[in-house]
C-alpha cells in the first residue's frame, strides 16, 4: 500500500506522462548507488542514501545531481530539508514549483538553522502550492508569501467509486501508518466501549507491535490488514461503513486518504486539526468532525454514525462533496497549468 504522498506523485506523474510530457522522478534508495527503473510510463530514478535522520534522507550526492540534471523544470516537494538545502547549494536558475504538503514537526528542533534556508527557498520557486486554504493560512512559511496557489490533492474517480455489489459490511476503517501522530491510541482507547462492532485497520509501521499488544491484551475486536494491493484497498473502503482519521498533530496536513474514502461514497469522522483535514471532511456534510485527542467524542460520533438517516445523508454529502472539489484528474490539471507557466516565463 502507498503512502499518500507516494500515490499522488505516481498519479500526478502517470497523468502528466499521458499528456505527452517526460517524467522522471527522483527519490532516495539505498547507499549502493543510482539505480533507475521505469514505472506506468515514467523514469523513477534511486539516488544515494547514506543513511535517515528523523525521516530525512542524507545524501552527499544530492546537490550534484541536481546540478546536473537536464530537466526544463523541476517540482520539489516537501518537507525535505534535504533536497532543498542540495538545491539552494546547486545555484541552478532552472524555474521550479513547489508542492507544501506539510510544516516540520518531528525535526522543529533544525528551524532555527534551517527555517532562513526554507524561506529563501519557497521565496525562489515560480509557484507554491498549498493543498488547502487552511495550511496556506496557518503556515508561518506559507503565510507571507506572494508566489503560492491553492490545489487540493484529489482521488482518481474512475477507481475509487461506490460499489456496484452487496450493502456495506458493518465494520469502522483506519488507513494509515502506524504513527504517532495518528492518533491511533485515542482511536484504540475509545473502541473498548465497542465489543461487538468492528475495527478494521489498514496499514503498519513503527508502532505496529505497540497496536498489536494493545488489542491483545484489551481484546478488542480489531483487524490488522497489512499492505493491501490497490484493488484490495478500493474493496476495503467500499465496504466500510465510515472512516476514522483520529490524528492528533499538525503532521497531518491534509488526510489523501478521507478523498478516497469520500469518493466511494463513505464519510468519514475526523479531527478539528489546524490544518486541511477538517476543510476536507466537511462537518455534518460529508462525515463529523471532533476535538483531536478526545475517545469520548470519538465515542460519541462512531454511535451517531450508527443512525440509518445520518449516516445515509453524509455517504451522499461525501460522494457529492469528492466529486465537486477532488476530482484528481481536474486537479492535476492545474498542476500542469502551473509547470508550463514557469517554464514559458523562463523562455520568454
Amino acid at each position: 500500500m502507498r503512502g499518500g504522498i507516494e500515490r499522488y506523485l505516481h498519479d500526478l506523474s502517470r497523468y502528466l506522462v499521458g499528456r505527452g510530457h517526460e517524467i522522471s522522478v527522483l527519490v532516495a534508495g539505498n547507499a549502493r548507488g543510482c539505480s533507475e527503473k521505469e514505472v506506468s510510463g515514467f523514469n523513477v530514478i534511486e539516488y544515494p542514501c547514506i543513511c535517515r535522520i528523523l525521516s530525512n534522507p542524507i545524501s552527499p550526492g544530492l546537490r550534484r545531481i541536481l546540478q546536473n540534471t537536464p530537466a526544463d523544470i523541476l517540482h520539489f516537494h516537501v518537507p525535505l530539508p534535504s533536497a532543498v538545502i542540495a538545491w539552494l547549494l546547486a545555484r541552478r536558475n532552472t524555474p521550479y514549483i513547489v508542492t507544501y504538503h506539510s510544516d516540520i514537526v518531528r525535526q522543529a528542533l533544525f528551524l532555527p538553522f534551517y527555517g532562513p534556508l526554507l524561506k529563501r527557498f519557497l521565496k525562489g520557486a515560480s509557484k507554491v502550492i498549498a493543498t488547502s486554504p487552511v495550511y496556506l493560512d496557518t503556515s508561518l512559511y506559507l503565510s507571507d508569501l506572494d508566489n503560492t496557489e491553492v490545489v487540493p490533492i484529489g482521488s482518481d474517480l474512475d477507481v475509487f467509486r461506490p460499489s456496484d455489489a452487496s450493502p456495506k459490511s458493518d465494520y469502522f476503517l483506519f488507513v494509515g501508518r502506524f504513527r504517532k501522530y495518528k492518533g491511533i491510541g485515542v482511536l484504540l482507547d475509545a473502541w473498548k466501549k465497542f465489543p461487538r462492532r468492528k475495527l478494521v485497520m489498514v496499514g503498519g509501521g513503527p508502532l505496529e507491535c505497540d497496536v498489536r499488544k494493545i488489542i491483545r491484551e484489551n481484546s478488542l475486536n480489531v483487524e490488522i490488514v497489512s499492505n493491501p494491493d490497490d484493488r484490495k484497498l478500493v474493496e476495503l473502503y467500499q465496504q466500510a461503513r465510515c472512516l476514522i482519521l483520529p490524528s492528533t498533530l499538525r503532521s497531518e496536513a491534509f488526510g489523501m486518504v478521507q478523498t478516497e474514502a469520500m469518493a466511494c461514497g463513505i464519510p468519514v469522522i475526523s479531527t478539528a486539526l489546524p490544518t486541511g483535514v477538517p476543510w476536507v471532511n466537511s462537518d455534518n456534510v460529508s462525515g463529523l468532525v471532533i476535538p483531536p485527542g478526545d475517545s469520548i467524542a470519538m465515542t460519541e460520533a462512531v454511535k451517531k454514525m450508527e443512525d440509518p438517516h445520518m449516516h445515509s445523508r453524509l455517504s451522499s454529502g461525501a460522494l457529492e462533496r469528492a466529486v465537486c472539489h477532488f476530482n484528481a484528474e481536474r486537479l492535476f490539471s492545474r498542476v500542469e497549468s502551473l509547470l508550463e507557466e514557469a517554464v514559458n516565463a523562463e523562455i520568454n
